[in-house]
């Protein structure tokens, strides 16, 4: 019968409070009690002036004396230590009603053993010759299901393991080793693949940590790009306005001039119509005249040729704009090329992208900033060494980029 904590015929248990033993003594008679209860009981009895056995009933006279049993104590100790079996352990096949972690399995016996079980297997020399391995739920896979025997040899030809009446039998002749030193051969090779695994796995922790920095620094890159192509492209739109305000300017200036130079033109022609208009009055004068003594006295005066002092000008002469729309045209159209350019050029992979969009901003930068073409063709700026004349239509020619 198995031992168990809560069955009345348990030697370990107490016969009074029917729990495990606590603090246990043992009477004259034999019998084990935890100490306490014995007192209490024994207490009880003082007035009927005996004693008696709670187990047996034997009287005494006088009040026995105790004597601590200091081997069911240590039973008890070791009890405690034991290891509740949870879900998916493999339990005690001794304990049947407590539920007791095993620790090792018989192959010769096969069953399974908590700590307090097992000890006959370690301190018996019965057991000695008995194959213990760790708790397994299925011991069955450990034995021979034709010879009944711990399989315990490994066959190289079949690559399994088979008893030792296997090898006189269906392995006869096969090449055969303990299954114990296979078994240490295999788990070297797998040592050095596990150490393989491990290198491995500590050579892409570190790629792992570079490319964690590389990320890091990447982003503050990108950040710097951000931030910079912020700025350039604040300065090219400033720069843009300015030169906006410029060609506007430019364009009032050069036409409250021309205006101007065509409206004293036309004042100076409108004196010479009233001039000639004068002269021409008097040729009516003398023209239409019958009297010859007067026709002749102021022939002479009328017979001059008269001289223009207005140098005549041609209307196609005046400066037009078309070329300033050409040249702004122009203008964006070579941004945009040279935008899609760049861009097209730092959309693509490479370590130099940001060194291509640093350029691409300083060529977009250089255009605007540099791209005096249409003001120089159309205009005379304060920032030119040479004097340029505005050209007119008939003169204006296409300025190269």
């Amino acid at each position: 019968m198995a031992l168990s904590f809560f069955d009345a015929e348990n030697p370990l248990n107490c016969p009074i409070c029917l729990d495990l033993l606590k603090d246990p003594v043992t009477t004259s008679c034999g019998h084990s009690f935890c100490m306490d209860c014995i007192k209490r009981f024994w207490d009880q009895e003082y007035q009927k002036r005996f004693f008696s056995c709670p187990k047996c009933r034997k009287m005494f006279l006088q009040r026995p004396d105790l004597s601590r049993s200091t081997v069911l104590a240590d039973i008890l100790e070791d009890m405690k230590q034991e290891v509740p079996a949870g879900p998916g352990d493999v339990q005690c096949d001794v304990c049947k009603v407590r539920r007791v972690k095993a620790i090792k399995s018989c192959l010769v016996c096969l069953a399974s053993y908590c700590q307090t079980h097992i000890r006959p297997h370690y301190e018996s020399s019965a057991f000695k010759k008995h194959k213990l391995v760790n708790a397994s739920p299925n011991l069955q896979q450990w034995i021979c299901p034709q010879h009944h025997k711990a399989l315990e040899v490994y066959c190289y030809d079949d690559q399994k393991c088979v008893c030792v009446l296997c090898m006189g039998d269906q392995h006869y002749g096969h090449q055969t080793v303990s299954a114990a030193a296979e078994m240490a051969k295999k788990q070297e090779e797998l040592n050095i693949k596990k150490r393989d695994f491990i290198n491995k796995i500590t050579s892409m922790d570190k790629k792992i940590q570079e490319f964690d920095k590389a990320v890091d620094s990447h982003k503050r890159s990108a950040q710097a790009a951000v931030e910079h192509s912020e700025r350039i492209f604040i300065e090219l739109i400033r720069s843009i306005q300015k030169r906006r305000a410029e060609v506007r300017e430019l364009i009032r200036n050069q036409e409250k001039r021309e205006i101007g130079q065509i409206n004293a033109h036309i004042q100076k022609l409108e004196q010479e119509i009233s001039n000639l208009q004068k002269e021409n009055d008097k040729l009516g004068q003398i023209l239409y005249t019958e009297d010859h003594i007067h026709f002749f006295q102021n022939y002479a005066s009328c017979s001059g040729l008269y001289l223009y002092t207005t140098l005549p000008r041609d209307v196609n002469d005046l400066l037009t704009f078309e070329n300033v729309v050409q040249s702004v045209s122009e203008l964006k159209n070579q941004l945009d090329k040279l935008c899609e350019e760049h861009m097209a050029r730092i959309s693509k992979k490479g370590p130099s992208n940001y060194i291509l969009w640093a350029q691409f901003l300083y060529n977009v930068y250089k255009a605007v900033l540099g791209s005096g073409c249409f003001y120089k063709s159309t205009f005379q700026l304060p920032y030119m060494q040479e004097d340029i004349q505005p050209k007119t239509s008939s003169q204006q020619k296409h300025c190269p980029g």
